[in-house]
């Protein structure tokens, strides 16, 4: 009996083996089928199948690889990939510097031929800020810049700049030479000066301004905070991104200062304060941390600031204003990019920072669906070199290969345009040759005109920027 039940058994166990071989390979024919298909399904599989070999090549540990402790060896996590960031560094030109390089020398030719002295008088500085300003003449032409009010009498001088912060009646001109260029200067987000400032703008546009200076690309005269001159210093150094990252040795760092004067200062610090909570591992400085010991209290522009940024791998780069048009600070270009961290950005559009920026230099925070998803990412870079340093590989572009190469700002814009050299209009989102205004070369000063002063700084701005 016990012989009986022995065979059966053996007997069935021989039929199921012989029928699981069947269905293997019925599985094994069915896949090959599927996997030269290019279905939705099989490729969303075939995806995920190559972020899994991904872990590999962004420095996972492998416990089985030769001379890894595999004691000490941690398993390899599921890689988050940032949506719609392109990493590869720039191959080609933006088309204004491909422009500007077409017309290098005419530019070095006319800027040797600037040689008469022009004066570009500041009415109303700064907030007060009358720290003197000199200009290189060779890239600029020769111009002085005064805070002196009687220089107005000056048939030197061609051009007058009022910052908006003391623009008044009683601190006008009291009469008006038509020679002269008056200039309306802004550096404070269009949000910052309608709503926390109060200014409509309603005088300022009866002045009938000859031109504006701001952060946007798209002022006659560009005053933005993108200082090019040191990503250009970088880029000629031997600086590569294998050196930088053994320089990390933290994780991420925001300063921060205003709190709450604005709306997006409040957002932003409620999005900070959003990733603490998910254990992301954000060191705090600044007036709304309550510590201002920060490279040991050393202002933002000195070299120790610097040096203290470079030691983390992310810094954050938050401004206190929403899709205000190019508002882009400071803490994008000097404190993140000057200072070899990669800045993680929150503020102006995405396409606003690809316009100014190396091309794959930062992470834009809006690009993810929560705090905790760009969490989980600078995580996943802090843990993957090869990975991380794909946001480094900016630092060994060719200059020319950064957006706004060329481009001349500020003070020395405006003495160049004195002397009638205006090719930095290339550079403008609105510039088009066929239609343009103004020639780029001319023999003196071409007329300019502000047609209304509210609509260009407040009507064509974004809605966004006033609803925050």
């Amino acid at each position: 009996m016990d012989r009986d039940k022995s065979f059966l058994f053996s007997s069935k166990c021989k039929y199921l083996a012989g029928f699981s071989l069947v269905v293997v390979l019925i599985e094994i024919y069915f896949i090959q089928v599927w996997e030269s298909t290019d279905t939705g399904f099989a490729q969303t599989l075939k995806s995920q199948s190559y972020l899994r070999r991904m872990k590999m090549e962004y420095n996972c540990i492998d416990p089985a690889e030769p001379g890894r402790n595999s004691s000490t060896a941690s398993p390899c996590a599921e890689p988050v990939v940032a949506p719609t960031t392109d990493l590869s560094p720039a191959s080609k030109v933006s088309k204004a510097v491909q422009k500007y390089l077409t017309l290098r020398d005419q530019l070095e030719e006319h800027l040797k031929k600037a040689t008469e002295k022009k004066i570009i008088l500041v009415w109303v500085p700064m907030f007060d800020d009358t720290t003197p300003i000199s200009i290189n003449a060779k890239n600029c032409g020769n111009c002085e810049v005064t805070f002196d009010h009687d220089k107005i009498s000056d048939e030197r001088t061609g051009a007058l700049l009022f910052h908006f912060d003391k623009i008044r009646k009683n601190n006008m001109p009291s009469t008006r030479n038509p020679k002269h260029l008056y200039i309306y200067w802004a550096r404070e987000s269009s949000a910052t000066v309608k709503i926390y400032r109060g200014h409509q703008l309603q005088f300022e546009n009866d002045v009938n301004f000859n031109d504006t200076m701001t952060y946007r690309r798209d002022s006659g005269f560009c005053d933005n905070y993108n200082v090019m001159d040191n990503l250009i210093d970088i880029l000629e150094s031997d600086i590569t991104p294998e050196k930088l990252l053994q320089e990390k040795t933290k994780l991420a760092v925001a300063v921060v200062s205003n709190c709450g004067d604005t709306p997006g200062a409040r957002i932003r610090m409620r999005k900070l304060n959003e990733i603490i909570g998910y254990g992301f591992a954000l060191e705090r400085f600044g007036r709304c941390f309550h510590d201002k010991s920060f490279a040991n209290g050393n202002l933002r522009e000195t070299l120790e600031f610097h040096l203290a940024v470079r030691q983390y791998k992310f810094y954050f780069s938050f401004e206190n204003s929403f899709h205000c048009k190019d508002y882009i600070t400071e803490k994008f270009c000097s404190n993140a990019l000057g200072s070899l961290a990669v800045p993680v950005v929150w503020g102006a559009e995405k396409s606003d920072y690809e316009a100014v920026a190396p091309t794959g230099s930062f992470i834009y925070a809006d690009d993810f669906a929560s705090m905790k998803e760009l969490a989980d990412y600078l995580n996943y870079l802090d843990s993957n070199d090869t990975a991380y340093m794909e946001y480094l590989r900016w630092v060994v572009m060719k200059p020319e290969q950064i957006p706004q190469y060329g481009r001349s700002t500020r003070y020395c814009q405006i003495c160049r345009a004195l002397h009638g050299i205006n090719i930095d209009d290339i550079y403008n989102p609105e510039y088009d040759e066929s239609t343009w205004e103004r020639p780029l070369f001319s023999d003196g000063v071409v007329p300019r005109t502000v047609q209304n002063l509210i609509d260009w700084m407040y009507g064509e701005e974004n809605r966004e920027c006033f609803r925050h």
